[in-house]
């Protein structure tokens, strides 16, 4: 097996809390290094495990692990403070003349969702200095990882719809205003820093949206909550782009354990086995053991990866299929969008404009409609075949929910 020449691959680990996630992730990144590939290893986790995984201390500077391996656990206090600047300075200062107590204010000034932005834009740095093969990310548990993933749009919608009308108006009104009120306003200096963001933000979104690019990797193991979790997350990663290449199942109980008292757990494993495979189909699905000991130290992580890539390269693109799709069939124009563990009780969705919103649980997503449909209406939308399929016809705009 040869390292083949190609451009810069990014790996997502996700998973449910526990599921054996970061070692998959460092494992797979051993593997990467071994075969010769320039690799980093990225936690974006708040509790971060890398260093346990590899028994050395890695911390928030990038650090040599191994050879051809670096390794560097994401500080969202240190990336605050190098990145958000002008814009923390601002609400902080504002709070304070609110009344607020300075370290109430200093709080205070860093939002929630802060660590998924910034994990964001660290990637992006990584990525455009092209000094790697591949990158590797270990990610936080599966929700936060959702959340991390959907902040390229969240602050597209901000961007197209808000911020231009907020800039205009306090342009007009802020030498009024400062004769008024006591607490200082935005200026250009924070608006900027906001437009920067979003810029780098929506340069990383079409990286890792990319399938020649990027892809997810699911790590699950054979239990009915984890795999009901996964199944949430996979339609998800659907909805906003992202595309899954491989279902990676860990700690399987296999024969080699003859203990009677895991015989029952053997029989429950392989009805979920059974479902993974049928459910996840035709995306490639990798298996890894219950192994006798942790699994920590590039010893094992070094085995781990043998068992689970067996002849294969962790760098390849198991599987590529775009999850969004506009398609044209008897003069009928349909969007698809891959979502197998959907129902039609728990989708909504809705157009205003060019926008298409489509509410899955507790997951909203604002689609910009391509300009062959943005101006046709919805006649009709079902889940057929794991795909959301929306049918548009005739002029202006209809709604479906």
């Amino acid at each position: 097996m040869k390292k083949e020449k190609q451009k810069i691959r990014i790996i997502l680990f996700t998973g449910k809390g526990g599921v054996g996630k970061t070692s998959v992730a460092s494992a797979t990144a051993l593997r990467c290094s071994e075969l010769g590939y320039r690799t980093l290893l990225m936690s974006t986790d708040a509790a971060h495990s890398l260093s346990d995984s590899f028994e050395m201390e890695i911390g928030k500077e990038i650090k040599g692990v191994g050879k051809n391996l670096m390794g560097v656990e994401i500080d969202v206090n240190y990336e605050i403070q190098k990145n958000w600047g002008p814009i923390k300075n601002f609400i902080h200062d504002f709070l304070k003349k609110r009344g607020l107590d300075d370290i109430i204010a200093e709080e205070m000034a860093v939002f929630p969702g802060m660590e998924e932005i910034f994990s964001l834009l660290e990637l992006v740095q990584y990525y455009m200095k092209g000094q790697f093969d591949v990158i590797i990310i270990d990610c936080a548990p599966t929700g936060d990882t959702l959340r991390l993933l959907s902040v390229p749009d969240i602050a597209k919608w901000y961007m197209e719809k808000i911020f231009n009308i907020e800039r205009m108006v306090l342009k007009g009104v802020r030498p009024i205003m400062k004769q008024f009120v006591d607490f200082p306003l935005p200026d250009d200096g924070v608006f900027a820093s906001v437009e920067k963001l979003y810029r780098n933000l929506i340069g990383i979104k079409e990286v890792l949206t990319d399938p020649e690019i990027s892809s997810v990797r699911m790590v699950v193991n054979p239990e009915k909550m984890v795999i009901k979790e996964a199944q949430r997350a996979y339609t998800f990663l659907n909805l906003f782009g992202f595309v899954t290449d491989a279902v990676i199942i860990n700690r399987i109980i296999t024969d080699e354990i003859q203990d009677s008292f895991y015989d029952r757990w053997k029989e429950i494993q392989k009805e979920h086995l059974k479902n993974i495979e049928e459910n996840f189909s035709p995306i490639p699905i990798f298996k890894s053991k219950l192994w006798k000991e942790e699994v920590v130290g590039k010893d094992l992580l070094s085995q781990m990866a043998s068992y689970i890539y067996q002849d294969k390269n962790p760098v390849e693109i198991f599987y590529k299929e775009k999850p969004i799709k506009v398609v044209e069939l008897n003069g009928n124009h349909f969007l698809l969008i891959k979502m197998p563990f959907a129902t039609k009780e728990v989708v909504d969705l809705w157009v205003n404009g060019d926008e298409l919103t489509i509410k899955f649980k507790n997951f909203k997503r604002n689609l910009v409609l391509p300009r062959s449909l943005s101006f046709k209406k919805i006649e009709e939308a079902t889940i057929k075949e794991g795909f959301l399929e929306i049918k548009f016809g005739g002029e202006n705009y209809g709604e479906f929910s």
